[in-house]
């Protein structure tokens, strides 16, 4: 018999496990929650988004609505993650037969705080600077951006 087959057989034996462990980072990794406060220069974000890009498992992209500071991402993939900033400028909409205090179509919501212009480069995360190392369970993650 030749050693071919056993060399096979062999490298097959020494790739399964790391075969498997890549597979273990898929959707049925470990996964954290992170939440925290998003600030600029000191003060609490009023409104925006923060996205997490994550670099693990099946590399999904988190986003979270910042109100009032503070945001929630649950069940992101453990492992790096990029994240990025961004704030929006809302503007009252008058819609014909509505009453005056409407903010948005079809919404009731109140309208979200005062908007505070960011630099654009939070917007994008590979130029954002912001990144953060997810780990299993319940996490907090402040974000102070910086002019």
């Amino acid at each position: 018999m030749s050693g071919k087959p056993l060399r096979r057989w062999l490298a097959v034996l020494v790739l399964m496990p790391a075969m498997l462990a890549l597979s273990a980072c898929g959707s049925g990794g470990a996964t954290g929650d992170v939440s925290g406060k998003v600030t600029y220069q000191g003060k609490a974000l009023p409104s925006g988004r923060i996205t997490f890009l994550c670099d693990a498992g099946d590399k999904p992209v988190l986003t979270s609505a910042i109100k009032d500071g503070e945001y929630s991402i649950q069940k992101a993939a453990a492992g790096p993650a990029r994240v990025a900033v961004e704030t929006f400028q809302f503007k009252q909409v008058a819609i014909p037969g509505a009453p005056k205090t409407s903010n948005l179509p079809g919404s009731d919501a109140p309208p979200p705080g005062p908007y505070v212009p960011i630099p654009q480069k939070y917007r994008v995360p590979d130029s954002s600077g912001l990144t953060y190392t997810i780990t299993k369970g319940k996490q907090t993650k402040d974000f102070d951006l910086a002019p």
